[in-house]
């Protein structure tokens, strides 16, 4: 929670900086980048499950073998994004395409730091997984910040987010190397990686497409300012999601270790669920409340056009975050159908938002009802599959 609060300090001070004109560009960047983040992320997951799952004296073999997998990954995907950046440029109407360029240097640090940070996650050494990215948030803050007031803008924006990526891995690569000690490599197969993997990269790029893809459709059919501000809303919105996902992020590994040793976990999905409810609804009133301290305090006067949609962007985030969780759940004891809900909502997005975006509100709206749909959808799986094991 503390490097996410980091992070928004990081969007809250470059929004001010920079105006909403060039805090829309550096938010479809970022929007960019949380899509090219699917990988790292749906990679994370299958980790820390295979990880948590693992016998001790197995450990550093699935380390080992995922390692040398992902770096051959990351080099590849990187070398690819690479030579897509003058599409994507011109996609977002980005007249600097370097800025673009640097994309694919964070996605190579991200991917090759990603195997050691979920690999502690998967031996509950959280401290390994948040110290880096913790390193990272202020090195982008600090050096971001200094370089946009020297007159690089976006671009030492980018910069600062490259630098700190580096410095993520050199120190999550140390760290790791205090608990995950060299033995005797085991031969292994990674078919069952690759066989859960692929689902959890469905889900992740199903819930990432959720809430980056209307960033880069309104940056791509709106006016510059109108981006801006709905970077901003969507920001704000994300304050909701970020600050209960640690609970997920937490209950996954220890859900999934008890479940492999045949301990009850029920108990701990919901006091997960508890929380989540508790700190979703929570900050969602309060823009619901106070949309004017919201926006004006944290993006300033620039941006209050927005304060009448705020409310509709944290009920649309509420409802994404508690489906994640209950996804992460099922995810957690081996449920990998469980996937295709959130699959849809973001298969659906897509159309409904390139058809239908008179307005950011009506926007903010469509994947609204998006994430109810899901939400409510996954209740009543979840629901029926537990009445159908209480009384088969």
């Amino acid at each position: 929670m503390i490097a996410n609060a980091v992070n928004y300090l990081y969007h809250l001070l470059m929004g001010r900086i920079l105006g909403p004109v060039e805090y829309g560009v550096l938010a479809s960047l970022y929007s960019v980048l949380y899509l090219i983040g699917i990988i790292p992320i749906s990679a994370s997951i299958s980790i820390v499950k295979f990880i948590s799952s693992a016998k001790e004296s197995e450990i550093y073999s699935v380390y080992k073998s995922i390692n040398i997998f992902i770096m051959k990954l990351a080099i590849a995907l990187s070398i690819v994004l690479l030579f897509l950046s003058p599409p994507v440029a011109n996609f977002l109407h980005i007249d600097n395409y370097w800025v673009v360029v640097l994309l694919s240097p964070i996605l190579l640090f991200s991917l090759i730091t990603l195997v050691n940070q979920a690999a502690l996650q998967g031996i509950l050494k959280f401290g390994g997984t948040v110290i880096p990215t913790l390193i990272s948030s202020l090195i982008k803050l600090i050096l971001g910040i200094v370089l946009v007031v020297l007159g690089w803008s976006v671009f030492g924006a980018m910069v600062g987010v490259v630098i700190g990526a580096v410095f993520e891995y050199i120190y999550s690569s140390w760290y790791i190397k205090k608990y995950i000690n060299k033995t005797k490599l085991h031969p292994l197969s990674l078919k069952p990686f690759f066989i859960y993997s692929f689902p959890v990269l469905i889900q992740a790029l199903a819930f990432t497409s959720l809430f980056t893809v209307d960033v880069i459709l309104v940056k791509h059919f709106f006016s510059p300012f109108e981006a801006g501000i709905y970077a901003a809303l969507s920001t704000l919105g994300k304050i909701i999601f970020f600050a209960a996902s640690p609970i997920a992020a937490t209950m996954f590994p220890i859900v999934s270790g008890r479940k492999a040793r045949g301990e009850a976990h029920q108990k701990v999905f919901l006091v997960s669920l508890g929380l989540t409810v508790i700190m979703t609804v929570a900050i969602t009133g309060f823009y619901w409340l106070f949309p004017d301290i919201a926006i004006g305090v944290l993006y300033g006067s620039a941006y209050l056009s927005a304060k009448l949609s705020l409310v509709w962007m944290g009920i649309f985030i509420l409802f994404y975050t508690l489906s994640n969780l209950l996804v992460s759940y099922s995810l957690s004891l081996g449920n990998i159908k469980v996937v295709v809900f959130p699959m849809l909502a973001a298969f659906l997005q897509v159309p409904l938002l390139w058809v239908f975006h008179g307005s950011i509100l009506q926007v903010i709206q469509i994947s609204l009802v998006l994430a109810l749909l899901m939400f409510l959808s996954l209740v009543f799986y979840l629901g029926y599959n537990r009445l159908i094991r209480k009384y088969a």
